[in-house]
């Protein structure tokens, strides 16, 4: 009686497929579709990013945005973050000089006369761009402008020229590159240029058109991503070469962290008491100093 139990155990042993752990049945988590599960209502994430300008390899400027993308079942939604310009000590020196002598009688900190280093808040929801930064002369009891929104709401949260939150622009980017572990996850690098981005974007926007200081459409950025465990993207830092004249050159390295992926996001337009047309002001608010203004006066002094 035993060996016929012995038996049957071992024929039912043999015609059960043998079992693997989850890990060795399938292959590294896909980023893309770490991606798209992340589409849902009222879901997203935060935002840390740090951006470098830096021309004739000495002087910089920097930008930081902090702030949260709220999720949708397509993708990005609305967005809230806040910029500030952070200029790094010899430069400041020079736009301090080169603003006061523009200005009669110019003294004090012209940078921050003009309000150049004050914290700008952006609100992108509802197909409209608020901005507030305390510093534009609005109606008593007014802080907030709005203007019809960009067509990609994601734009006001971050200045990355590849688009994490488009599944065929992230796609693209990954495609040739083998991940390799890290503490974590995975790292990926490589190169891609704006065309590739632009062909596979269904919101090319004026970076990924070649329309930037940083040139056309076919220079290449390179790219580094790091993901967690899931595939979701953790990190991404992004370096662009180029001349910004026949006599400067430029370099732009951006830095982004992602963290609280899923997390609930609501995000809500400003109180309506609290906001102001556009097109009720004399003056284009919107109208601040560019990085290639900025930069341009600046460069312009150190000759």
């Amino acid at each position: 009686m035993k060996r016929w139990v012995s038996l049957v155990a071992v024929v039912l042993i043999a015609s059960v497929p043998f079992a693997v752990p989850a890990a060795a049945q399938t292959g590294p988590a896909d980023p893309v579709q770490a991606l798209k599960r992340q589409f849902r209502a009222e879901r997203g994430v935060h935002i840390a990013e740090v951006t470098r300008l830096v021309f004739d390899e000495k002087n910089s400027v920097r930008f930081r945005y902090n702030g949260r993308v709220q999720l949708g079942p397509s993708g990005p939604v609305a967005s809230d973050s806040t910029l500030q310009l952070v200029i790094d000590p010899p430069l400041r020196k020079l736009l301090e000089q080169t603003l006061e002598g523009e200005s009669e009688g110019g003294s004090g900190d012209a940078s921050k006369g003009l309000g150049l280093e004050e914290p700008h808040h952006a609100i992108a929801v509802g197909g409209y761009h608020y901005t507030s930064d305390g510093i534009l002369p609005l109606p008593h009891g007014k802080t907030w402008v709005r203007r019809p929104g960009p067509g990609r709401l994601l734009n006001v949260a971050t200045v990355q020229p590849i688009d994490v939150f488009e599944p065929a622009v992230l796609k693209t980017m990954l495609r040739g590159a083998k991940g390799e572990p890290v503490s974590g996850g995975l790292f990926y690098q490589g190169t891609v240029s704006y065309a590739q981005l632009a062909k596979a974007s269904r919101h090319a926007s004026w970076q990924l058109t070649g329309m930037t200081l940083f040139g056309d459409a076919k220079k290449k950025i390179a790219w580094r991503l790091w993901t967690d465990g899931t595939g979701l993207p953790t990190r991404l830092m992004t370096v662009q070469n180029s001349r910004w004249d026949e006599d400067t050159s430029l370099i732009q390295r951006t830095d982004t962290r992602y963290g609280d992926w899923g997390s609930h996001i609501l995000v809500m337009a400003p109180p309506a008491d609290e906001v102001v047309d556009e097109k009720e002001l004399s003056y284009d608010p919107f109208d601040v100093t560019e990085p290639k203004e900025l930069i341009n006066t600046l460069s312009g002094s150190t000759r």
